[in-house]
């Protein structure tokens, strides 16, 4: 029989010990990230990742939803930062006060990135628009940087992205908790029944672009809010967004007024005040209202979108949704970001000042 030398058995015994043995193997696999993007590209990534560029605004307040925390983003799009400094967001996570927010081109087409100062940050993961051509995309894969599209659309989609996030970040379970609010949500508001003291109200969602007036039309996150919240969207003909004339929103005579949060120049005293807009049925029933910001904005596809459900309900149909709006809000926000806002970041967030005359305003922000 022949005898191994003791050195061998050592040296065996080391090797042993270095090799990822079959629980070290296992434990590897279950770290690995395996997704498809909403592109429909595969996203495999070591582990979840720890370094995020999020260029469409939404991504990166998802990112935080899905990981409750901004300690994975690295860079993101300059409208978070607005956003966040001096707001809920900001207060709730200090490090989104400082994140790189300059990394797209300027003088470009809309979301070209700006490589070099991308692949400065050494990103594990890029999020860009996966819906506006490979132009905006093409740049990243050439650098090498590890890029995951998503996509804005209907509700599905935004359900869609809110499952990528928290994949990519290593929580699948906080998409399960957000999209199950969301069911609760919906299934909380009372569809009335279409008699005359509930008939679903017709309304626009109105924003201001260059100058033009830019209503939304269907097939976005705005007109399905609008419908869940029992209200019938008269640009719902048209997909997207859809530029239009003062004497055409004049001729729909919408009920309801909806005024982009994002536009800081437009106000429910400018809709008043406007000579063909003012005789709108919106107008002269004091029905103009500002859309409120949470965190982050309620219009755009992200974690927050249930608010704006539960805001709209309550504008259109008051008296069909009993519950109180300072509590979804206090409560959602807990929900959402794993801290709750105060009782004075929720009087700024629900626009008391701004929308203050329209009609039933008071009983939306409570006492």
């Amino acid at each position: 029989m022949r005898l191994i030398p003791p050195s061998a058995l050592a040296a065996a015994a080391l090797l042993l010990a270095l090799s990822p043995g079959p629980a070290r193997a296992a434990e590897s696999r279950a770290a690995e990230i395996r997704t498809t993007d909403l592109a429909g590209n595969e996203i495999v990534l070591p582990k979840p990742a720890e370094r995020i560029v999020a260029l469409p605004a939404p991504s990166a307040p998802t990112v935080v939803a899905a990981d409750r925390s901004a300690d994975r983003l690295v860079g993101m799009h300059q409208t978070v930062g607005e956003v966040a400094k001096g707001g809920l967001l900001g207060r709730l996570f200090p490090r989104l006060n400082r994140l790189p927010a300059s990394l797209l081109s300027a003088g470009k087409s809309a979301f070209m990135p700006n490589v070099e100062a991308i692949a400065a940050l050494e990103p594990d993961l890029v999020l860009q628009r996966g819906e506006l051509g490979p132009q905006i995309v093409s740049p990243l894969a050439e650098a090498g940087l590890k890029t995951a599209l998503v996509v804005y659309g209907d509700e599905e989609t935004t359900r869609r992205n809110i499952r990528l996030m928290a994949g990519l970040t290593g929580h699948p379970e906080r998409a399960e908790a957000l999209i199950g609010w969301r069911d609760e949500v919906l299934a909380r508001i009372r569809r009335p029944d279409g008699d005359a003291a509930g008939k679903a109200p017709t309304v626009l969602f109105l924003s201001r672009l260059a100058g033009h007036l830019v209503v939304t039309g269907k097939g976005t996150p705005t007109d399905f809010a609008i419908a869940a919240a029992g209200g019938r969207n008269l640009a719902a003909g048209r997909s997207g967004s859809i530029t239009v004339t003062a004497e055409q929103i004049m001729i729909w005579d919408p009920e309801v007024i909806l005024l982009n949060s994002a536009d800081r120049d437009l106000q429910p005293a400018d809709i008043r005040s406007d000579p063909l807009l003012s005789g709108t049925a919106a107008a002269k029933a004091g029905r103009v209202y500002k859309v409120p910001v949470g965190a982050f904005r309620w219009e755009p596809p992200n974690a927050e979108n249930p608010l704006f459900w539960l805001w709209l309900a309550k504008l259109f149909h008051p008296d069909a949704n009993g519950y109180e709006m300072r509590a979804e809000v206090r409560r959602g926000i807990g929900l959402v970001y794993g801290s709750e806002p105060t009782d004075a970041e929720i009087d700024r967030l629900l626009l008391a000042d701004v929308n203050k005359g329209t009609l039933n305003y008071d009983r939306i922000v409570g006492p």
